[in-house]
């Protein structure tokens, strides 16, 4: 009898000291990943655009840890809500926690070389993502990247889908049969560089193409679809049936532009984007909206996510990633048309 109780309280030893050595095995496998800390700052999270880059670039970090057993990434979104200042304080926490590398989404383009300059005094890389600091600033120090889309390009192929409509059906476009294309352009954030590259080219392309143009109104929608909104239904009522096409510099204005046309009874005005989400896409398959250009948020995830991988885990150099210049990382564009 005293044998067998014996045996029993040997088994719930052994038990218990498996449980413990189990747990702490476990402990121990989780304290042996290799960690490390990403700091993403963005400009304002409310941007659909940058919204989805970083929805996707949570997809990407899941597969990587999948893949890669032994990693664990802890990312920390800051939105700066359209404040330099705020973003450069969240920038600062990012640092004095010794983050292993930052992802910045910058406010103000001009103001860059704070941020450099401090992340490069911590030895921390800095990868600017989706809107770009001015040229000088890339180069100011070592491990300092750039990953977009080239805006000059964006435009032109925008160009281009108002030039494949107008050969495909001329009237849908040119209503008014004059010859001439009249246009509202609705514009992203002042002063900002894509905006001006935008506006630009996409006018220079449409000469070089040929086809006569006459602005009849312009306003700044700060890339937003509510303020998009506000402005075409101001315009349809200043300027009827005389606004042939909406030019959007983005694809969040477009679809504000595209409800206003919608909510006034305007749908034969025709829009076209820039970014191909994925909201346009389905209203450019469904002949509501003219067509818009494709910056991949999933693609632009991918390309940070090879950041991540080089920078922060040291899996090979950035040669590996065939950067333009050694710095920058464009995303290739297509046209979204029907």
């Amino acid at each position: 009898m005293g044998s067998k109780k014996e045996l029993q309280a040997a088994i719930a030893v052994l038990g218990l000291c498996m449980l413990v050595f189990g747990c702490t095995k476990t402990a121990e496998s989780e304290n042996s990943k290799k960690q490390v800390k990403i700091g993403v700052a963005v400009y304002n999270e409310e941007d659909v655009y940058v919204s989805k880059i970083c929805g996707y670039l949570e997809d990407e970090i899941f597969q990587y840890e999948k893949d890669h057993p032994g990693v664990e990434i802890r990312k920390k979104i800051a939105d700066a809500r359209g404040s330099q200042q705020e973003q450069n304080d969240q920038i600062d926490q990012f640092i004095s926690l010794d983050y292993d590398l930052l992802l910045v989404n910058i406010v103000d383009r001009t103001n860059a070389a704070v941020i450099i300059d401090k992340a490069t005094q911590a030895d921390i890389p800095v990868v600017f993502f989706n809107r770009e600091p001015v040229r000088e600033d890339i180069f100011r120090s070592d491990q300092i990247y750039y990953e977009g889309s080239d805006a000059k390009q964006s435009a032109i192929l925008q160009a281009d889908v108002i030039a494949d409509a107008l050969e495909k059906n001329r009237s849908k476009i040119d209503r008014n049969g004059d010859g001439v294309i009249q246009f509202a352009m609705l514009e992203g954030e002042s002063g900002h560089q894509d905006t001006l590259i935008r506006s630009e080219w996409v006018l220079k392309e449409l000469e070089n193409k040929k086809i006569p143009t006459q602005q009849i109104a312009g306003s700044t929608g700060n890339w937003e679809k509510n303020q998009a909104n506000v402005i075409v239904r101001q315009w349809m009522k200043e300027y009827p049936n005389q606004i042939e096409v909406i030019i959007s510099n983005n694809d969040d204005m477009a679809l504000g532009a595209w409800e206003a046309l919608e909510e006034k009874g305007c749908t034969e005005v025709q829009v076209v984007g820039i970014d191909g989400i994925e909201e346009v896409r389905e209203l450019v398959d469904e002949d509501k909206i003219l067509g818009s250009v494709l910056c991949d948020t999933k693609l632009h995830a991918k390309a940070l996510m090879q950041f991540i991988d080089v920078l922060a885990f040291h899996n090979g150099s950035v040669e590996k990633l065939n950067l333009e210049n050694e710095r920058y990382y464009m995303i290739p564009l297509t046209k979204v048309e029907k």
